[in-house]
């Protein structure tokens, strides 16, 4: 069996070729670290129904709560540990948070969640 010296020539250095590219390609599609979101605009923190530090950690926890007692039980309201009054909704967290319509969706990328908010509730990426 012999080998062409043409094929040698040509087909060795194009077989590198290709694996070289095909060794680059692979390595341009690495997957970088995620980055954080955007700071947040500033809200007044008196209109908010808890610390910054609590709502970060809990926030789907109160959500649950607020789903819950709202629609099984029919309490609608909810009285913050400073005596203020909030209907239990998501329209109450979007009222100040909605200054960034991607402020939900940054934060969920980041922490790499699939909340089923949006199943029934309109987006804020989706409100005009």
């Amino acid at each position: 069996m012999r080998i062409n010296k043409t094929i040698l020539t040509i087909g060795l250095p194009a077989l590198l070729m290709f694996a070289l590219l095909a060794f680059f390609r692979q390595s341009g599609n690495a997957v970088e670290a995620p980055k954080a979101p955007p700071a947040p605009v500033a809200v007044d923190s008196t209109k908010c129904i808890a610390q910054t530090e609590y709502m970060r950690a809990n926030h789907m926890k109160v959500l649950y709560e607020w789903r819950n007692s709202s629609v099984r039980e029919g309490n609608r309201v909810f009285i913050a540990q400073n005596g203020s009054r909030f209907q239990k909704s998501l329209k109450t967290c979007l009222g100040c948070h909605a200054t960034n319509r991607l402020f939900c969706f940054n934060c969920h990328m980041y922490a790499n969640v699939r909340p089923k908010c949006w199943n029934c509730h309109l987006s804020p990426m989706e409100t005009p």
